[in-house]
């Protein structure tokens, strides 16, 4: 972790610890939840806050990472707020064990500094943890490679590519492996035609990008995904990656790879995505490996985690990171962020309708029929006694004509209630539930 590179201090309801990372695009920092009394569902909601499975808001400070796109290329290109737009939707598509979860966003056109949250994972990447402590055995390179065929399956499974899975963006965390990073992720049967990529363009970490994500990149598919896990357990069992610079048409060096798992990375390190494996057919082979090794998954998978804890690589929190007491002028900063969000509240998605601005509009419309609206609830009347009475003989039609009222065109209500109509219909008019 580093010192924080930004005069921001605090983002939505979060408070910026630390920077965690940098990459081409975005930059990653330590944050957690600023914890406030009477925070409302309607405040949750400008943040799009997902409240995770047995865990409220308000049990105990939570750390996260905040993303957010460098702010030199806010002004420049718009593909860069588009993709980021992209990747919050690719971590919330995907539920998995292997994915943090997203925990809130903003990445309305008129917010200045489009952002989002997700959990924070406590351990090293694969990357540090090869480059600090050595490479991985057998079992525990097996139980790595089982992970991440979980995170792709998950990711797959809402329809979308990763495309930039590498030893990076694979971390090690008390639960297990955690894939990260979907900046380049895309939905499958959208790759072409709403692709930000211009022709021509390769978008990847070349050592471990699949052949032909680097000659086309907008119509790679599934099998990229398996080249690039593929290439991440080469570099597991031998600390560099299968090419330095870029795939080649040519075998890769397999010096320093166990014998156990030449079989299965000749398959899937090959430049014919038809020729590699799916995801099924790596899992196979991998619980092979484990069967020749005499392990099961789940004692390979203790081994992985003996490992990360005996390397003591998790980086270091900053102090204070987990109290519970927040200096007042971060909370001060936080409750006026959060007081400045609301204004802009997009509530048709939620459903959210402010009903003290309804009973405003509606005190508006009594008084200008000439009368005040209380509040007092009506005292109980007694039932209804159901009494007979005789019909009136029917009038004359000429008479009848007479005596109909004439039309009086009603009132038009004040323009608070015809605000608040204007909304509603709006906001109920893009629920689809309804």
């Amino acid at each position: 972790m580093e010192p924080l590179d930004t005069n921001l201090r605090v983002v939505g309801p979060f408070e910026l610890l630390a920077q965690l990372g940098k990459g081409g695009m975005g930059v990653a920092y330590l944050a957690r939840r600023i914890l406030l009394d009477g925070f409302s569902g309607e405040q949750a909601a400008a943040y799009n806050m997902v409240e995770p499975d047995g865990v409220a808001w308000g049990d105990e400070p939570r750390l996260a990472v905040v993303k957010m796109i460098k702010s030199d290329l806010l002004d420049g290109d718009p593909q860069y707020r588009e993709r980021f737009g992209r990747e919050i939707d690719a971590v919330r598509a995907v539920v998995s064990d292997r994915v943090p979860a997203l925990i809130a966003f903003q990445e309305d056109p008129a917010v200045a500094q489009p952002w989002f949250a997700m959990d924070y994972v406590a351990g090293p990447s694969l990357h540090d943890l090869v480059k600090k402590s050595g490479t991985l055995t057998v079992g525990q390179c097996a139980a790595l490679g089982l992970a991440l065929v979980d995170a792709l399956r998950a990711i797959h499974s809402t329809g979308l590519l990763h495309r930039d899975l590498k030893p990076l963006n694979v971390v090690l965390g008390p639960d297990g492996p955690m894939v990260l990073d979907f900046g380049l992720a895309v939905l499958i049967e959208r790759r072409t035609s709403q692709a930000i990529t211009k022709p021509g363009e390769a978008w990847g970490t070349w050592p471990y990008a699949s052949y032909e994500q680097l000659h086309d990149f907008k119509n790679v598919d599934k099998p990229t995904d398996v080249y690039a896990l593929g290439a991440t357990l080469f570099f597991a069992l031998t600390g560099r990656p299968p090419y330095l610079q870029q795939p080649l048409l040519t075998p890769p060096d397999w010096g320093g790879v166990d014998s156990a798992f030449l079989p299965l990375l000749g398959q899937i390190l090959v430049h014919v995505s038809g020729q590699r494996p799916d995801l099924d057919g790596v899992d196979t082979g991998l619980r092979a490996i484990l069967v020749q090794a005499g392990l099961s998954r789940e004692l390979a998978a203790e081994e992985l985690r003996a490992l990360v804890a005996a390397a003591g690589l998790a980086p270091e929190l900053p102090p204070g990171a987990l109290a519970g007491h927040v200096d007042p002028e971060v909370l001060e900063l936080a409750m006026k962020e959060i007081d400045a969000s609301l204004p802009d509240v997009d509530s048709d998605f939620y459903g959210i309708v402010d009903t003290d601005e309804i009973e405003m509009a509606a005190e508006a419309t009594a008084e200008a029929d000439g009368h005040t609206p209380t509040l007092v609830a009506p005292a109980p009347q007694p039932a209804p006694t159901l009494t007979s009475y005789p019909l009136p003989p029917p009038r004359p039609a000429d008479e009848a004509a007479e005596r109909e009222p004439e039309y009086t065109a009603p009132k038009a209500p004040p323009r608070a209630a015809q605000n608040v109509a204007t909304r509603l219909r709006k906001r109920y008019a893009h629920r689809g539930d309804l």
